[in-house]
Parts: structure tokens; C-alpha cells; sequence
């Protein structure tokens, strides 16, 4: 099926009733308040202007309170602002969808090699064959050098890919290595090309691709649920991922993106890109599933709900509004815009607290707006999160007291062993109670817990560091888990075998 999003301009539609206004204004706060969020801001735009926008909570412990300007963290939002640059190189000759990677950069992929066959329509659409792993193990990497870019894409044309070109696969390092393209066939650093020729032009003043710069302008601190408790937490900036998820912007500058899409790519006279360029902006390259498009930074799929509500595109034989969204998530912040080409508005929602084990909640609350714009009541936030997700860290800090007691058990025992040699077991039981089961169950449990951990997010032993930068509670607690379940289990069973075989310990 081809899902396709209207091309014609939208049509203005001045400002929201009061009710709906009303709405807009009372479900978020409640959805704040519910999932604990410090600081938020919320902009809906038309093709016109803004027509809602209220900051929420406050930015940090001095109480400043968030405006619609304050700068945000965006996650994968990043990726919508890339790709905007990309589109402007295609239409300038610099770049061409179809053509490979390896014709711009002849070391990305040897001859004749499948990475050497990656296009740039594949990392648009998630389609290269890099997994979710490749995009996330640089996030140790925190210089902020200069080459930072370069040497993680330099990496990725080192790393096999985990699937079939063609196979969707969602990672951040398709988008990295558009950002390292944008770079080399224009000539200039990538934060010094976007902010020429995207945010400036689109009028956004509260847009950075520096940390510096994001903090000196008063960026939202952003909190960390450590073990299910939220705290500060710095965001760990990592430039060689700005353009997958480390650029900061606030709600109102990425209000003034949507109001180019609804505008054919102008803003306030200004365009950054042409109406057809925009336009192919939202059309998805890949279908993921029958209904779900992506591509550009963009889902796409209809509103079968909300068919009744808006002169919509025919889907199938249906009348029904098409929706583009997208979720931004890092460990401290949570993010969504949505456009409804066909109603003509777009929604800005940015947070300064996430759950990354349990994030469909916050995840919703963009869309959930969207649908309050089309007539609807608001939704109720539901959770679909797993087991795992939510309750997976207080299991993995309950694994690890468990084994810190068994270490003050073992100790116990062998001291009294040690009193009294003649209380030691003796025989083939003695050594499997005490020596072989202990042994088992402390490998065990930390082989379980490093497999759920590192299979969820597609990483590596060897990528513990990243595990410590995405999840820094998770990472301690499985380090711990590996100290106590290892490197005890090894101890206490030489001292254990010392007392077994009758020589003092």
C-alpha cells in the first residue's frame, strides 16, 4: 500500500475555540503531572502563526519557569532538522537520493562490498542494514572534537551490517552518516551548515548544535529516573551524534518548522526549501508494516479514528486524515512533534524527564494533541510497556542486594568453618551445596542479567561504557551484579575448596 500525504498547501485556520483551547491547555498539564515531568513547553502552530503555547514547570532548581523558547534537548528529533539539509543538497545537485555512500566517500565500504551499496534513500529510511547498536555504542565517546563526526563514521564503515539492505531497522547511525555527508559536500563543519542554511532561514534563535551554547541560553536540565527516582542528570552531549539526537532547539523554533511544511517551505518570506522539496519531506520511503511509512525523520500512517473529522486523502477506499509524527527520546528528555497536513495545524511537545525502559506514556502525549486539534476528547495515556521495561530495574538492584548477601552469608560461614574445621561438609554432597550450586546460580544470574540488558539494546559486552552513558543505574547495577556474581564467585570458591579439602583458610 502507498500511503501518500496530501502536497497542497493547508489552509489557515485562525484561532482554536476556547474549548478546544481548554482542552489543549488541560490535558498536558495533567499528563505532566502524572508522569512526574519538571519542565515542559507545548506549541501548536497553523500555517499562520502560533495559536497555542504555554511553558510548564520549571527549567531547573533556581524555580525559572519554562517558556515556550527554552531550549530542549530533542533526541531523534534531530533527525527531521538533518534531513531538511539533506533535501536542500539533493536539490542543489550535491547530493542524489539513489546514488551509494561509497561515490562520495570512496572509504566507506570496500569495493564491491554490501556497505559499499548503501544509498542515501537507505540511510532516509532506516534501510542500510546498520542495526540499533551501531547507532548507539559512540555514545561513551563524549570529546567533542572537531574529528568527532568523521571518526564515528569511519567506525560504521567498519562495522558489518546486521541484516539485508532493504530491511528496516531503526538507527541513529543512518542519520549520523548524513550529517557527516552534509559536511563533506558542502565544505563546511555540519553545526556551521545548519545553522546557515536551516535555522537560520527558518528564523530559529533557540537552536544549537553545542552543549555550550544550548547552556548558556538556559537549556531545561534535564532528570533521570535513577532506579524509578527522578534526579538531575546532565544529558552527556556526544557531538559525533548531533545530527541523529544531540541537537537543542525550543518548542517555539520547531513550531516555525512545521508552519514551512504547512507553508510549502517558507517561513516569514523566507524559504529553506522549495514547496515540491518540502512536499517530498513527507513522503514516506519505506513501509515498515502495511499501514506505518517513514522516511526523512517522519512516520506516517492514517487516523482511521478521526476519518469524520477533517476533509481528508483516500487510504485504501477510506476517507481518512493522514498523520506525520515523530518521538524524540534520550535518558533525560522526551520529545514529540505531529503535523496534520489535512487540518492545517502542528504540534510541539518538549519534556525535560524520560523513562527509556518505559517510555510509551510519554511518547503519546504529541499525538494525543493532535487528536484533541481534529475534535476528539483527549485520550487517556496507556501504558504499553512491558514487564521488563517496567519493572526491570528494580529486579536487576534486588539481584544485586540478593548476591551482596550471599557474599555476607558466604563470609559468615566460612569464618565459623574456620573456628570449627570440623563443622565444614565433608564429601561429594558438601561440594555441591556449597561449592558447585552457590557457583551456578551466581554465573547464572549474571550471564541473564548482561543477556536482557545488552540484547535490549543491541550492544555488545564490549559496549558496557554505552550502557553506562544511556542507562547509568542499569550499568551499575549489572556491574555490580558482574563484580559480586564473577569475580566473589571465584573467590569465595577458592576459600570455599580450601576449607572443603581440610586446609586452613
Amino acid at each position: 500500500m502507498s500511503l501518500v500525504v496530501p502536497s497542497a498547501a493547508a489552509v489557515a485556520k485562525g484561532p482554536l475555540d476556547q474549548a478546544t483551547t481548554d482542552k489543549i491547555g488541560a490535558f498536558p498539564r495533567s499528563a505532566f503531572d502524572e508522569l512526574g515531568i519538571p519542565g515542559a513547553a507545548v506549541v501548536v502552530v497553523d500555517p499562520d502563526g502560533v495559536v497555542y503555547e504555554q511553558g510548564f514547570g520549571t527549567t531547573d532548581d533556581t524555580g525559572t519557569p519554562v517558556t515556550p523558547t527554552t531550549p530542549f534537548h530533542l533526541a531523534s528529533l534531530s533527525k527531521q532538522l538533518t534531513a531538511i539539509a539533506v533535501m536542500q543538497q539533493i536539490e542543489s545537485g550535491d547530493l542524489a537520493l539513489e546514488a551509494t555512500v561509497h561515490s562520495y566517500l570512496p572509504w566507506f565500504g570496500a569495493d564491491g562490498s554490501d556497505t559499499a551499496k548503501i544509498t542515501i534513500k537507505d540511510l532516509l529510511s532506516h534501510t542500510s542494514g546498520f542495526s540499533e547498536g551501531a547507532g548507539l555504542v559512540n555514545r561513551s565517546d563524549e570529546r567533542a572534537d572537531d574529528e568527532a563526526l568523521e571518526r564515528n563514521i569511519r567506525r560504521l564503515a567498519e562495522t558489518p551490517l546486521s541484516h539485508p539492505i532493504g530491511q528496516f531497522e531503526y538507527s541513529n547511525a543512518n542519520y549520523d552518516a548524513l550529517g557527516y555527508l552534509i559536511a563533506v559536500e558542502s565544505g563546511m563543519s555540519y553545526e556551521n551548515y545548519m545553522a546557515e542554511h536551516v535555522f537560520a532561514p527558518l528564523g530559529m534563535v533557540d537552536t544549537f548544535t553545542s552543549d555550550a551554547d544550548a547552556r548558556a541560553d538556559g537549556v531545561a536540565q534535564g532528570h533521570y529516573p535513577y532506579f524509578g527516582i527522578p534526579i538531575k542528570f546532565p544529558v552527556g552531549f556526544v557531538r559525533s551524534s548531533v545530527p541523529s539526537a544531540y541537537i537543542a532547539s525550543s518548542a517555539e523554533d520547531l513550531g516555525r518548522v512545521l508552519m514551512a511544511h504547512l507553508n510549502g517551505g517558507a517561513v516569514g518570506g523566507a524559504h529553506v526549501l522549495s514547496e515540491a522539496g518540502m512536499q517530498g519531506l513527507r513522503q514516506p520511503l519505506v513501509h515498515p508494516n502495511p499501514w506505518d511509512g517513514y522516511g526523512w525523520g517522519w512516520w506516517s500512517y492514517p487516523l482511521w479514528d478521526a476519518g469524520h473529522l477533517v476533509d481528508a486523502p483516500n487510504v485504501s477506499g477510506y476517507e481518512v486524515p493522514v498523520i506525520l509524527e515523530h518521538g524524540g527520546s534520550h535518558s533525560t528528555y522526551a520529545t514529540g512533534m505531529a503535523l496534520l497536513p489535512d487540518a492545517g495545524y502542528g504540534v510541539v511537545v518538549l519534556m525535560n524527564r524520560n523513562d527509556e525502559a518505559a517510555p510509551s506514556r510519554f511518547s503519546q502525549i504529541h499525538t494525543a494533541i493532535a487528536q484533541i486539534l481534529l475534535g476528539r476528547d483527549a485520550p487517556a495515556l496507556i501504558n504499553y510497556d512491558d514487564p521488563l521495561g517496567l519493572y526491570g530495574k528494580q529486579l536487576l538492584l534486588i539481584a544485586a542486594l540478593l548476591m551482596a548477601v550471599g557474599v555476607w552469608w558466604a563470609l559468615r560461614q566460612l569464618r565459623h568453618w574456620r573456628r570449627d574445621p570440623g563443622a565444614a561438609p565433608r564429601g561429594w554432597r558438601g561440594m555441591l551445596r556449597h561449592l558447585v550450586l552457590p557457583l551456578a546460580l551466581d554465573l547464572g544470574l549474571t550471564v541473564v542479567a548482561w543477556w536482557l540488558v545488552l540484547d535490549r539494546a543491541g550492544l555488545g559486552v564490549g559496549d558496557y561504557p554505552a550502557i553506562l552513558h544511556l542507562a547509568p543505574d542499569v550499568g551499575l547495577a549489572i556491574g555490580l551484579i558482574a563484580v559480586l556474581g564473577l569475580g566473589w564467585g571465584l573467590v569465595r570458591t577458592a576459600l570455599t575448596l580450601r576449607v572443603l579439602r581440610g586446609t586452613p583458610a
